[in-house]
C-alpha cells in the first residue's frame, strides 16, 4: 500500500513548444511562399498526390510484427519486425504506436501517408514509411495521440511521456515533458496545452478512480469528481472522455469535468474502452450493446447487439459506426438513431484473446471498414454503406488482429 505522490519535478514544456512542433511536419498552411522558388504545397521527401493515400496496418497477434498496405496498390510497402510482446497500441491519421511490453520500449512508425487540410482545399501526401527510434519505459500501455501531442503511459514506473507529434514528421523521436503521478495501470490525455491523467489509488494494482490535471509546468491539479476504475479514453472535438464504471468522464475547453452515466438501456454494463470520431464517442458495454455518445449534445444513442462487443470503430467524420461481437456479427450502426444493419462474418475464438490487442479488431473509415480474422488470416474490407457487402479480402496471413487505416 502507498500513498498518493507528489508529481515529478520534470514539467511539460510550454504551450508555444508544443504548437512548434506540429510546423515541422506540414507545409505553410497559408501556402504562402518562404522566398524561395518552393512550389506551394511542397514537401521536402513526398510526393503530392490528388486524392487520399490510404494504408491499412495490421498487427500479428502471435509475432508482433506489423505490415503496412497501401490500399490502392494492394502492395505490401513496410514490414515492420518485433516481438510476441509487441502490440499495435495506438495510431492515429499518420503514425503508429508500437509497445513492446518485455522491452519496455513504445516505437513510433511513420506510414508516409497524410492529408494537410487548408481549409479550402487540401494537399495529400505520400512517402516511403519508416520506424522511429523508440521511447523507453517500464510496462508501456495506454497511448492517446491528440493535437500536437502524444502521451505515452508506462505503467511500471508509473509515469507520462509527451511526444512532439510534429517532430515525427521530421524523423525525430522528441519528448517535451514527463509527468510521474505513480505506478498503476494508466492513461493520459493531451489536451489545451495539459495532461489529463489517472492517478493512482491506495493500491497500484486496483484500477485508477481519480483524475488530474498537469498544466504547462508541471503542476497537477485534482479533480474533484470521482471516476470509478477508469480505463479507456479518447478525445473528441469537444474534449476527452474517460471511460468510468457508471459513465464517461468528460472535459470540456475549460477543463471543466462531469460524470455521464451510460444510457439507460446499459442496465448496469459499463464500457472499457472509448472509440472516437469527430464528435462522437462509442461505448462498447461490457454485457451486449453500444452506446453512442455526442459529445456536442451531450446525449446518448443505443445500440442492441446479441453479445458483448469485443470492437468497434468510428468513421473520422462520425459518418458511420461499425461493430463486431463476440459471435462474430457485424454491425452496422446509424449514428443518429442507433439503428443497425447486420451481418455473420468471422468465427470470434470463445477462449478471450490474450494480451491487448491480440483479437479481431473493426476499423473505419469514411468509405471502407476492415475487420481482421485471426482464424483465417485475412482482413476483410466491407462497403457499410451497402449492408457491409465485402468489398475485397487481403491474405496476409498468420493471426492478423488490430488495425489503422492511415492517410486522412
Amino acid at each position: 500500500m502507498k500513498n498518493l505522490p507528489t508529481p515529478a519535478a520534470a514539467s511539460i514544456v510550454a504551450a508555444a513548444a508544443l504548437l512548434v512542433g506540429c510546423q515541422n511536419a506540414s507545409p505553410p498552411t497559408d501556402g504562402s511562399d518562404t522566398g524561395s522558388a518552393t512550389p506551394h504545397g511542397y514537401v521536402e521527401g513526398a510526393e503530392e498526390a490528388s486524392e487520399p493515400q490510404l494504408r491499412l496496418s495490421v498487427s500479428d497477434s502471435e509475432s508482433g510484427a506489423v505490415r503496412i498496405l497501401d490500399l490502392l496498390s494492394e502492395e505490401t510497402v513496410l514490414e515492420v519486425p518485433a516481438s510476441a510482446n509487441t502490440s499495435l497500441a495506438g495510431a492515429d491519421d499518420r503514425y503508429l504506436y508500437l509497445a513492446d511490453q518485455e522491452a519496455g520500449t513504445v516505437t513510433p512508425v511513420d506510414t508516409g501517408v497524410w492529408t494537410v487540410d487548408h481549409g479550402d482545399h487540401k494537399h495529400y501526401y505520400r512517402a516511403e514509411p519508416t520506424a522511429l527510434d523508440a521511447v523507453t519505459g517500464a510496462d508501456p500501455a495506454h497511448i492517446v495521440s491528440a493535437g500536437t501531442g502524444v502521451a505515452l503511459f508506462f505503467d511500471g514506473e508509473g509515469r507520462a511521456k509527451l511526444l512532439d507529434r510534429g517532430g515525427l514528421g521530421d524523423g525525430k523521436t522528441e519528448q517535451l515533458g514527463t509527468i510521474r503521478p505513480g505506478p498503476h495501470h494508466g492513461v493520459a490525455v493531451p489536451f489545451e496545452d495539459h495532461l489529463i491523467s489517472t492517478v493512482p489509488g491506495e493500491s497500484s494494482e486496483d484500477l485508477p478512480s481519480s483524475l488530474a490535471v498537469y498544466d504547462e509546468k508541471g503542476a497537477a491539479s485534482p479533480v474533484d469528481e470521482d471516476c470509478a476504475e477508469i480505463h479507456g479514453a479518447g478525445v473528441t472535438r469537444e474534449g476527452p472522455a474517460f471511460a468510468c464504471a457508471e459513465g464517461l468522464m468528460t472535459f470540456d475547453e475549460e477543463l471543466s469535468a462531469e460524470l455521464v452515466p451510460y444510457p439507460d438501456e446499459a442496465d448496469g454494463s459499463r464500457a472499457w474502452s472509448v472509440e472516437v470520431g469527430r464528435d462522437l464517442a462509442a461505448a462498447p458495454l461490457d454485457d451486449h450493446g453500444i452506446g453512442l455518445f455526442d459529445a456536442k449534445s451531450g446525449g446518448w444513442t443505443y445500440a442492441d447487439t446479441g453479445a458483448e462487443v469485443v470492437a468497434a470503430s468510428v468513421a473520422g467524420d462520425d459518418s458511420a459506426v461499425v461493430a463486431l461481437d463476440a459471435d462474430g456479427t457485424a454491425y452496422s450502426i446509424d449514428p443518429e438513431s442507433g439503428e443497425a444493419e447486420k451481418k455473420n462474418l468471422i468465427d470470434v475464438p470463445n477462449a478471450p484473446a490474450e494480451g491487448h490487442g491480440a483479437g479481431p479488431d473493426v476499423v473505419v473509415d469514411r468509405e471502407r471498414t476492415y475487420v481482421s480474422d485471426p482464424s483465417s488470416g485475412a482482413v476483410l474490407e466491407l462497403d457499410q454503406a451497402d449492408g457491409l457487402r465485402e468489398a475485397r479480402s487481403f491474405d496476409v496471413g498468420g493471426t492478423p488482429a488490430a488495425l489503422a487505416v492511415t492517410g486522412r
